[in-house]
């Protein structure tokens, strides 16, 4: 009965809310220009990857010292994660939304202009620190929407993240090839620049205000950092960041030691042909607005099986990998189509489920996801040096299965009308 009552009161809340004070409509200009956004700048997390060949013989140094300006980026993209995206759940977003344009634009810049390794490493360092916006926007966009949009609106925008993170392997690695690293990187910051201006210009008022709890006060700075481990008992955010991270760790399995494979003596491709290989990746990009249109309709729950599934049947498919270009092309195609699945449908709930908070759920939902990736990498290099390529793909293929396996378990114990949800 109390339920019942805290249920009224909540409809009758929002019943009663002027309509100036709703969310306003989400149009498909905003949403379009937000996931254009989204592309751009978390194309500058990956862009260092397919250059590094050429930093290594520009700048007369190894390769694996030149590997360390993407072992930079990737720790400065966990730090804006830990340390600037909570900010996100006290301040205004604008000006956090600026703050963070031109630390990403002044870093890349910089990184266009160094005359060695540690300046170049250093502003790699600090773009990908500010370079955080896709994580600030898909919370923005995820409480404009409301609940009846929300799995499509983040699903577009999701499918600008993973649109930008094949382009810095496929576009960055060709117009390097031609152009030089330092003019990529200064591209990247001119894009960037325009890109934020625009979103900037175009982000509603309303949503520059963060989401509150009636009669609590914004918390400082140190209390939301405080606050993260606590976050951990949502129970849904548990579930979603165990999903998530078991999908993205398979998947940067495969990814990592994908290259390995390519330039092998089996195929023979350059580092380059290895990098086109990635867009066979955009095929599954399609899957995002289905994929949102089935959470909106069904709940997240069952698309995060299904991404769970893709996981699973595009790791065997690559198990066949050496058989030809086919066999490999539509392994990674299934299997970035899964991990499209499993994050939509993840992230959805994650903001769904604490939206005072959700700048700090999704802190903690994608630093954990970001680590769980980053562990795939090393298993998956070290497992190509151990066994090859099928001790690789058949490690990613398990994963998949056991997580898989973990949902089934957590979706039978359900309460048959909590299964949606």
């Amino acid at each position: 009965m109390a339920r019942q009552r805290l249920a009224r009161t909540r409809t009758a809340a929002s019943t009663d809310t002027p309509a100036a004070e709703r969310p306003p409509e989400v149009t498909r200009t905003l949403v379009a220009v937000l996931a254009l956004a989204c592309a751009v700048t978390v194309a500058n997390v990956y862009l260092s990857a397919p250059l590094l060949g050429l930093v290594s013989r520009d700048l007369g140094i190894s390769a694996d010292r030149a590997g360390l300006v993407t072992t930079a980026g990737q720790l400065g993209y966990s730090l804006g994660l830990l340390f600037l995206l909570p900010l996100s759940d006290t301040v205004r977003r604008r000006p956090l939304l600026i703050v963070l344009v031109l630390g990403t634009v002044s870093g890349l810049a910089a990184a266009a202009a160094a005359p060695g390794l540690p300046a170049l490493a250093a502003a790699v360092l600090a773009a990908g620190t500010f370079t955080v916006i896709p994580q600030l926007l898909v919370p923005v966009a995820s409480g404009l929407a409301g609940p009846e949009r929300r799995g499509r609106v983040v699903s577009i925008l999701q499918a600008g993240v993973f649109t930008g993170a094949i382009a810095a392997r496929v576009v960055g690695g060709a117009f390097g090839e031609f152009a030089g690293w330092r003019p990529v990187l200064a591209a990247a910051a001119v894009c960037t620049a325009a890109v934020g201006a625009l979103t900037v210009a175009m982000l509603p008022r309303s949503a520059d205000i963060p989401a509150t709890t009636p009669g609590v006060p914004r918390p400082s700075y140190p209390a939301l950092l405080a606050s993260l481990p606590g976050l951990l008992r949502e129970s849904t955010l548990r579930r979603s960041l165990l999903f998530q991270g078991a999908a993205f760790g398979a998947f940067n399995m495969v990814w990592t030691a994908l290259v390995f494979l390519l330039t092998g003596s089996g195929y023979g491709y350059t580092t380059l042909g290895a990098s086109l290989f990635g867009a066979f990746g955009a095929l599954g990009i399609a899957v995002a607005p289905l994929a949102g249109r089935a959470i909106d309709r069904y709940g997240p729950t069952p698309v995060v099986g299904l991404g769970l599934a893709g996981i699973t049947i595009g790791g065997a498919l690559l198990m066949t990998a050496h058989a030809g270009w086919p066999a490999a092309a539509a392994g990674i195609a299934v299997l970035y189509a899964g991990l499209q699945a499993a994050q939509v449908s993840n992230q959805t709930a994650v903001l769904a489920a604490r939206p005072e908070a959700a700048g700090r759920m999704n802190t903690v939902y994608m630093f954990g996801t970001f680590l769980a990736g980053a562990a795939g990498s090393g298993i998956g290099a070290a497992l190509y040096e151990a066994g090859g390529w099928i001790a690789v793909s058949g490690a990613a293929t398990a994963t998949g299965l056991a997580a898989g396996l973990v949902w089934t378990y957590v979706v039978l114990r359900a309460p048959a009308g909590g299964r949606g949800a």
